[in-house]
Formats: C-alpha cells, sequence, structure tokens
C-alpha cells in the first residue's frame, strides 16, 4: 500500500477535469466566471475535445454549466455542501452498518488496512501534504463503502467520489496553512471509526459516523464561508 493515487481517471479530460475541479471548489475560479475551451485547451496544451470532456463531467456534478463555446462556473453554495453531506451520510452509515455486521475476521483483516491508511494520513501531516491526506483520506472511506459489497451503493458512492475528493483536497490545504495541529481531531475520530468497527457494534458505528461527517460538514462551511 505504498501509492495513494486513487482516482481512477486516467484520460486526460479527467485530468483536467480534476484540476478544474479543485479550482472551483477553492473558489479559484469563482461563481460566474465563464471558462473557455480554446483558454483551457492552450493552458494544457492539448485539442478542445479532452477539455470538452472535462466539462461534460463537471456539468454532470453539478458545478458548471454548458455554454456555447464553454462553461458558466456555479460552484459550491451551502445548499450543495447540505446534499452532499446528505448522500454522504446515508451511503456511509449504511456502509459502516453493513460492515460492522459481518464476521470477525472480516472486519479484522479490514480494521488492520483501514489502520495502515490513518497511519498514512498521520505521515502527510507530518509532511504538511494536503494532497496525500486527502487520498488517503478518501481511500479510508471507499474502502468501508467497498467492503459493504453492494452495486448500487457503490454506484451512488461513484457520483459523488470525485467532488468529495476535491473539496477534501481543498479543505486539508487550508487547514494545513492554518494550523497542522488541527488535524489532530480527524485522525482521531478515524482511529475511533476503525475502533468501532473492531467492536462490530452496528450502533456505536453510527454515532462516530454521524459525528464524524457532521463536524466534517460543519468544518467545510466554515473555511468555505457558507455557514
Amino acid at each position: 500500500m505504498a501509492d495513494a493515487t486513487i482516482s481512477p481517471s486516467v484520460t486526460l479530460g479527467a485530468k483536467i477535469a480534476d484540476q478544474l475541479r479543485c479550482r472551483i471548489v477553492s473558489g479559484t475560479l469563482a461563481k460566474g466566471e465563464v471558462i473557455s475551451e480554446n483558454q483551457l485547451a492552450r493552458e494544457f496544451g492539448t485539442s478542445r475535445s479532452p477539455v470538452r470532456e472535462a466539462l461534460r463531467e463537471l456539468a454532470h456534478e453539478g458545478v458548471i454549466e454548458l455554454a456555447r463555446m464553454g462553461a458558466i462556473v456555479k460552484g459550491l453554495d451551502a445548499g450543495d455542501v447540505q446534499e452532499l453531506y446528505d448522500v454522504r451520510f446515508l451511503i456511509e452509515r449504511f456502509a459502516f452498518s453493513r460492515v460492522a455486521a459481518q464476521s470477525d475476521d472480516v472486519r479484522s483483516a479490514l480494521c488492520i488496512e483501514l489502520t495502515q491508511m490513518v497511519d498514512k494520513m498521520e505521515l502527510a501531516v507530518r509532511h504538511g501534504n494536503h494532497v496525500e491526506f486527502a487520498a488517503w483520506d478518501l481511500r479510508f472511506h471507499e474502502r468501508v463503502v467497498a467492503a459493504a459489497g453492494h452495486k448500487r451503493l457503490w454506484h451512488m458512492w461513484g457520483e459523488i467520489r470525485e467532488i468529495v475528493h476535491a473539496t477534501l483536497a481543498v479543505v486539508t490545504e487550508r487547514r494545513l496553512e492554518r494550523c497542522p495541529d488541527d488535524m489532530s481531531g480527524s485522525l482521531e475520530q478515524h482511529r475511533e471509526l476503525v475502533k468501532a468497527l473492531v467492536v462490530g457494534d452496528e450502533d456505536l458505528v453510527q454515532a462516530v459516523v454521524q459525528r464524524h461527517l457532521e463536524e466534517t460538514k460543519s468544518l467545510v462551511e466554515t473555511l468555505f464561508g457558507l455557514s
């Protein structure tokens, strides 16, 4: 488990979408700003085809609106963040509970993996690397969703994973810039999630998941000036 690169994105269009998504989430691309296909093609040194692929992906996620020669940034507002975390809670509460009900051996093996991921997150904090932290953070939650073994749930996760990843990356960058010690709470919450799974108590798991996601949502709103 040496690589935290978790995005399945391999096309140039997907890579362009990754960069634009972070700019939109961070506010570097402001709401109402027009994104030109030609300008992006020049910036990324490519034809307009990968740019169009990227813009279609972002339009599907609802962060831009396609226009005649490019796109208009819609960004994220408080309502968008609320909806994103509503969906995360529905997915992760079910996934964690489903995993908590699995056999001791299965949970034990999974928790070893999850603990290693939290260790990687802690190492990323020590090095001030928000990209690595966000990647391992997303992988942690994604691993639990995958372990739930529910195809429809996995499909739902796929619909939000990239915007969740971008949000985690931007939030982590700002937290590390503000105060690296501020990350200790996030690390402890992830370790509490592992402990709850080790015990296999579904009520405890749901309580910890809810507390973690509510605190994360509140932090996103505060850092983005949405609260």
